[in-house]
């Protein structure tokens, strides 16, 4: 007749969450890292940046390449994990490069604004919230990085707020 009630929870259940909740708070600390270290990549200025420069990596990922190269005669399983391998690492090479520029044109933006004579509320809070959009769709794609096969990434969401903080950073320089 003493029966404490539980709500259902077994061990086994309380353990699995809490095995769950310690792995997503490390991809959380791995991909956090991940995006902090990028601060040492090289950056470009406003006036020589361009996009173009990224357009390599809508395809990169691709699985058109990997289709070809699992068809083609003597392709063994160990060439097609190096590939993936080499492929996610360059992709990556690029993401620390996008972020080095938002970085270094949010810096300009950002001082541009602390030397205008006026006071510049509306664009701080546009540059605020460029860089939070920025930062969740680069935690988005570096934990979708982070999985067994994360198929084609959308970087749209990167290189269109990279695109917006260039052009308010090129309108408040004229």
């Amino acid at each position: 007749m003493d029966q404490v009630f539980t709500g259902g929870l077994s061990a086994a259940g309380i353990a699995g969450g809490l095995l769950c909740g310690i792995v997503v708070a490390l991809l959380l600390a791995f991909v956090t890292f991940k995006t902090l270290r990028s601060r040492n990549a090289p950056s470009v200025s406003v006036h020589d940046f361009s996009l173009a420069r990224y357009q390599p990596m809508t395809r990169l990922l691709a699985r058109d390449d990997l289709d070809f190269l699992a068809a083609q005669p003597g392709c063994r399983p160990e060439l097609l994990a190096q590939f993936r391998r080499q492929r996610r690492r360059i992709f990556r090479m690029y993401l620390r490069d996008l972020a080095a520029d938002f970085r270094a044109l949010h810096a300009e933006a950002r001082k541009i604004a602390a030397a205008s004579p006026e006071p510049q509320a509306q664009l701080i809070v546009s540059l605020l919230r460029q860089q939070v959009t920025f930062r969740f769709a680069l935690l988005a794609i570096e934990a979708r990085l982070l999985l067994p096969h994360p198929g084609s990434l959308d970087i749209r969401e990167l290189i269109a707020s990279v695109e917006a903080l260039r052009l308010d950073v090129a309108s408040m320089a004229a």
